[in-house]
């Protein structure tokens, strides 16, 4: 009998679970956001992609290595198929770390070694402590958490130098350039913590049953649906509010300030609609998440409006 061959809806579907299970397309996400920031405050960022992408991947995949309980009341779908590839996702975990651990080595960036160190104990920590007891189990700190991480991450890494190279990303030729530099991340640090703040809090709201079934105290569990969505739309225009001022002091970033600024309201005001709803895991996995890709996209198309209407108007 001839071996059939598996249908490509299958294969698609088979695709898209090794995607999400091995975090691959959430670490993109975030390594795309903080290239999107590098690209708002002027910077370089491409130094930083490899250990954003590979934090992103550690942080991800070593949460998974430990059996949750609320894994699998909040995403039995994601939980199993995690299970299934777990050798997958504890490869994934080691080679993440070597790429942290050896890309500064290489470098000789001895600064960014210790970041990298010091941050990725902090990080493991949440799911993985030494003694048992997670930061996860602290009121409040499940949702707060990876926002404020992952904002010091890019930022820290953006305005940090290193023995190498003592410049930070960010060239200051004069006090005046020190004085925009320094304001442009003033606003924009905290229009970056509000937005994942907000993709974190959608994540939690739909958490919320099984969290509170298993005692971890988010933001959702402790101030109920209600409260949580208040926040929701507070963060939103808190976000809208910061991406302003940092355009009010930013000429050059204006266009895609503005783009990003139409694409990023209009997505949040969808993403709260559409939740009302209990969509899938699907949904958070694709749309939730998929909202991480907006900076990018907003600079992209704020750089062609620019370049071709603009400039030639």
């Amino acid at each position: 009998m001839p071996i059939e061959n598996p249908p490509r809806r299958a294969i698609f579907a088979e695709i898209e679970t090794v995607l999400h299970a091995l975090n691959l397309y959430g670490a993109a996400g975030l390594t795309a956001f903080g290239w999107a920031m590098g690209r708002f405050l002027g910077a370089d960022p491409a130094p930083w992609l490899p250990l954003w992408f590979c934090a992103a991947l550690l942080i991800y995949n070593a949460d998974r290595l430990r059996t949750d309980p609320a894994d699998a009341l909040n995403i039995p779908e994601r939980a199993a198929a995690c299970a299934r590839w777990r050798a997958a996702v504890r490869g994934l975990v080691i080679l993440s770390a070597l790429v942290l651990i050896g890309l500064p080595v290489w470098r000789r960036d001895w600064l960014t070694l210790k970041l990298v160190i010091g941050g990725s104990v902090v990080a493991l920590g949440y799911s993985l402590p030494p003694r048992g007891w997670r930061w996860k189990d602290v009121p409040l700190v499940k949702t707060l958490f990876a926002p404020s991480v992952i904002t010091a991450a890019i930022f820290g890494l953006l305005f940090s130098g290193s023995e190498r190279n003592p410049i930070p990303a960010i060239q200051f030729k004069n006090f005046s350039s020190l004085k925009l530099e320094t304001t442009g991340f003033l606003f924009l640090a905290p229009w970056a913590w509000c937005y994942l703040l907000f993709n974190m809090l959608l994540c939690d709201l739909r958490d919320r049953t099984g969290d509170a079934q298993c005692g971890i105290r988010s933001i959702p569990v402790l101030w109920g649906e209600k409260g949580a969505r208040r926040m929701l739309w507070t963060l939103a225009c808190a976000a809208q509010i910061f991406l302003a001022l940092h355009l009010r002091f930013h000429d050059y970033a204006a266009a895609c300030g503005a783009v990003l600024s139409l694409l990023t309201g209009l997505y949040q005001a969808w993403l709260l609609h559409a939740t009302r709803q209990r969509p899938g895991e699907r949904f958070y996995e694709w749309a939730v998440e998929g909202m991480l890709f907006l900076p990018a996209f907003g600079w992209g198309l704020g750089w062609l409006l620019y370049r071709y209407v603009l400039t030639e108007s």
